[in-house]
């Protein structure tokens, strides 16, 4: 027998269109009816699938994925730890725009993991005929309550994604994800499962959330870091040709709550402008104890620290070697709530800790 909790949160899987023409998510207990009806979900179970059943639960206030915070990270991250002892697996169904920034921020905050968490969404509302929604959802549900994989993934189109690993890279194909630097974990249809891939076989009894211990110290620890969110900010800065040093001071020493973090979107391996003012602009807000990131705009490939004389590690910046923009900002969001000052964030963010990145010398 095996249990799967679906957490709904909104997104365009349970949208329906309003009087205006416009598409919004409907609320849980009306979702839940929908899915009810689609063929092979009836009765909380999956056909096909014997012992597979799944329970449904769904946040009060459904959401547009744009409209997510870290805040929402956290009270996605109590619900599941809530109902953690009853269940398999968890289903967590979330707007896409920003899923691969919420399933990167839970894998860094429930470390331990002994079961999985499988993200799911559709790019077409499940109430419409011609959806992606019916597959994806039977999809991350079978994926849940079957796949002995402890870590958090996002399930899109077959595939099973490490959900730290992920990004959204198409508005309109069904096939809306990839993992652009990593393998997926498994290919559902004929289940394939690459279970060399998966990030913790056997999580350390120390860690582990299936120690009610180590769970009760979870919760506190979101606690703390709910409180801690809400006294600085994390930006992310695109670097483009002509970008000026104004900009960059502005929005590094000028956002309220104080910047703590900045994830620095830049060219190719990690390069930027040679202009003196725009290095002197990064500089000062190292110097202030702004932890810095250097990222890349291009999908695939790594930010080499010092491979290239335009790289922006002589200024202070972190190379975040082929770590996703969305992993990126979400583990220093949540490196900076759980209180680590900006030096510990420093060291910790290159630092692989749920098989967020690789380390490549070169």
């Amino acid at each position: 027998m095996a249990r799967v909790y679906v957490l709904y949160t909104g997104g365009t899987i349970g949208c329906v269109t309003n009087p205006d023409g416009a598409l919004a998510p409907v609320p849980g207990a009306e979702f839940e009816r929908l899915v009810l009806s689609v063929p092979g979900l009836s009765g909380h179970g999956v056909q096909g699938y014997d012992g597979l059943s799944w329970t449904m639960g769904w946040f009060d206030r459904t959401l547009d994925s744009s409209n997510m915070t870290p805040a929402d990270w956290l009270v996605i991250s109590r619900r599941l730890l809530s109902v953690y002892d009853e269940y398999d697996g968890f289903v967590v169904l979330h707007g896409t725009d920003s899923m691969a920034y919420s399933a990167s921020a839970l894998s860094f905050l429930l470390p331990g993991l002994s079961k999985p968490v499988v993200f799911g969404g559709s790019q077409v509302p499940l109430s419409f005929t011609l959806s992606d929604a019916p597959a994806n959802l039977v999809g991350a549900i079978v994926a849940a309550g079957t796949l002995p994989v402890p870590e958090v993934c996002v399930y899109f189109d077959t595939r099973l994604l490490r959900g730290n690993r992920s990004s959204k890279v198409d508005a309109n194909r069904f096939a809306g994800f990839d993992s652009p630097n990593f393998p997926p974990l498994a290919t559902v249809g004929s289940v394939v499962a690459r279970n060399e891939l998966y990030w913790l076989p056997m999580p350390d009894k120390s860690v582990s959330l299936a120690e009610p211990d180590n769970r009760a110290k979870r919760l506190a620890a979101l606690d703390a870091q709910e409180a801690a969110l809400a006294d600085f900010s994390v930006i992310m800065l695109w670097i483009y040709p002509g970008i000026r040093a104004s900009t960059v001071s502005a929005m590094l020493t000028r956002t309220s709550p104080a910047a703590k973090g900045a994830v620095l979107l830049a060219f190719g391996e990690g390069n930027g402008p040679t202009d003196g003012d725009f290095l002197d602009a990064l500089s000062a807000a190292v110097k202030a104890g702004v932890v810095v990131m250097d990222n890349t705009q291009v999908q695939r490939g790594a930010v080499l620290p010092g491979a290239y004389a335009t790289g922006l590690g002589a200024i202070g910046a972190v190379g975040a070697y082929d770590m996703t923009p969305e992993a990126s900002y979400a583990k220093l969001v949540c490196l900076l709530a759980a209180g680590l000052d900006a030096v510990a964030a420093k060291a910790a963010m290159p630092v692989p800790q749920v098989g967020e990145l690789t380390v490549i010398e070169g």
